[in-house]
């Protein structure tokens, strides 16, 4: 019985390592954010039309804000031939549950119209800032910041196809849009790097660690995709990626010899106690 104070000291001095590496939730269950891909929303860029018979490539941008989101489209292009339009533009849309870069497209009818060696520049761009009144997020210095999300490109132009060379990435922003720099792969994070050659889907996890010195807030993420297609490449699908089951979490990053001070402290504690406890054969 003697032990068991020993041992109720132990269980003490472990719950106060544990609380100090302790976890928050910021964005997904549990958060203030747990459904980050709310409300749904969609923006298409409206490529301009021509006369009687015309193909159009155009290059320019649409907008939107949705939420948290602001939310960017850009590039596409159109046939019109005797007052029947045909269209492939691109789409950036919130499902409530998904991040979708997508194509809208007319495909069947406008690949013979554009021809073989033709190419069209899509871009996509979401930006969110977690700054809802009453729940914004700011950063803290000398904490760990973890981002998981799934990717899924199954069925859109992430899948291995010559000649398209798509780009994806991810960024951790502060508040004046500049990106930080995660712990293993730079401040611009590859997302198609990540998956691997040839792997459309998959779930990735970044950190970022800060130090004393603080980035501007709010939090804030931002999600890039481009791509330039060949006309005979529509075919493929509307959707180039599509972005689900995003979460971050905040871990405090130990101070160096933290954990060692605490059972430092409790070790010499014990100590004292043990002397005090001594018998005495003076």
């Amino acid at each position: 019985m003697k032990n068991q104070p020993l041992i109720g000291f132990i269980v003490i001095l472990l719950s106060l390592v544990k609380v100090a590496h302790a976890q928050t939730s910021l964005v997904g269950p549990g958060s203030s954010y747990s459904t980050p891909f709310s409300p749904a929303s969609t923006i298409t860029y409206g490529v301009p039309g021509g006369g009687l018979v015309s193909v159009t490539l155009a290059d320019g941008i649409a907008t939107s804000t949705s939420g948290i989101w602001d939310l960017t489209a850009q590039g596409g292009a159109n046939a019109t031939i005797l007052f029947s339009l045909n269209e492939s533009a691109a789409q950036t849309a919130l499902t409530g549950t998904a991040l979708q870069f997508n194509i809208s497209n007319d495909n069947n009818s406008l690949l013979g119209l554009l021809g073989v060696g033709t190419s069209i520049h899509y871009a996509w761009e979401a930006v969110a800032y977690f700054d809802t009144p009453g729940s914004v997020l700011n950063y803290t210095a000398d904490t760990t910041y973890s981002i998981t999300f799934d990717v899924d490109g199954n069925d859109g132009l992430l899948s291995s196809v010559a000649g398209l060379n798509p780009s994806f990435t991810f960024e951790l922003i502060d508040g004046l849009g500049n990106a930080l720099a995660s712990n293993s792969d730079g401040t611009q994070v590859n997302i198609i790097g990540l998956l691997g050659t040839g792997v459309p889907t998959g779930t990735l996890a970044i950190d970022y660690t800060l130090g004393s010195s603080l980035p501007s807030d709010p939090i804030g993420i931002r999600f890039r995709g481009d791509a330039q297609v060949g006309a005979t490449a529509l075919s493929l699908g509307t959707t180039y990626a599509s972005i689900s089951n995003l979460t971050m979490t905040a871990t405090p990053v130990p101070e160096p010899g933290g954990s060692v001070l605490i059972a430092s402290v409790g070790l010499a504690m014990l100590l004292r106690r043990r002397r005090l406890q001594a018998p005495s054969f003076a």
